[in-house]
C-alpha cells in the first residue's frame, strides 16, 4: 500500500540525479512512498525568489497527505512554501540559515560569495512561525556552527511540532552514510 508522495528538493547547484538523492529515492520507494523529484534550474536568475517560484510551480498546494524533503537550500525553500503547501510532514536536512533574521550572523565571505542580488532576495523570507504538519530537522554535528544553532532555534520555535536529530560525524553532506540512515529511519515511520 502506498503511503503518499515524497517531494524531494535538492540543495543549491545539485540535482536529484546525484547518488545521494538516488539513495533517498530508493529508501522512500522501499517504504511505500511515491517520489517526485523537484529539480531547480539553479543557473537561471540566481535569486531565492526565482528558486522558490520554480518549486512552487512543481508542487501542488494543500498536499495534506504528502511529504516534502529538502536538503540545504531545498529545505529553506520547503520552509518558505510550507504555509502554502500544507504538507503532512517536512524533513529539513541541513537547513540553510539565510532567513531574514539570520542575515546579521552571515560572515562577509558568504555575502561576497552569493552577491548583493542574492543576499537582497534573502531579506524577503523569515522562518515560518507555524508549520502545519510534522517537522523533522536533521543537521550534521560537524556543520557550520551557525547552521546548527539556528536549526535548534527553528525547531524550538515550533513548540512540540518538531523533532531535531543531530547526525554524528556528519557535515553538510547528504551522502554521509549516517545521514542517509537517519533519513531512512524517518521515511520508515511515515
Amino acid at each position: 500500500m502506498k503511503k503518499g508522495v515524497l517531494y524531494l528538493i535538492p540543495g543549491l547547484g545539485e540535482s536529484t540525479r546525484l547518488k545521494s538523492y538516488q539513495s533517498v529515492i530508493k529508501q522512500a520507494k522501499q517504504f511505500g512512498l511515491i517520489v517526485v523529484p523537484v529539480n531547480i534550474k539553479w543557473q537561471d536568475n540566481k535569486t531565492m525568489d526565482n528558486f522558490v517560484s520554480q518549486v512552487d510551480a512543481k508542487i501542488p498546494d494543500h498536499i495534506t497527505n504528502d511529504y516534502i524533503l529538502g536538503f540545504s537550500f531545498g529545505a529553506y525553500i520547503s520552509a518558505i512554501l510550507s504555509d502554502k503547501k500544507q504538507a503532512k510532514g517536512y524533513i529539513f536536512c541541513s537547513l540553510s540559515p539565510y532567513f531574514k533574521d539570520d542575515l546579521k550572523f552571515i560572515p562577509v565571505q558568504s555575502k561576497k560569495y552569493f552577491g548583493l542580488k542574492m543576499m537582497n532576495s534573502f531579506k524577503k523570507y523569515s522562518f515560518p512561525k507555524k508549520i502545519t504538519g510534522k517537522v523533522w530537522f536533521l543537521i550534521g554535528s560537524q556543520e557550520w556552527p551557525l547552521a546548527i544553532n539556528r536549526t535548534k532555534e527553528y525547531a524550538k520555535s515550533l513548540s512540540g511540532n518538531s523533532t531535531i536529530k543531530i547526525v554524528s560525524d556528519a557535515g553538510h553532506d547528504l551522502s554521509n552514510t549516517k545521514y542517509l540512515q537517519k533519513i531512512g529511519g524517518i521515511l520508515k515511520k511515515l
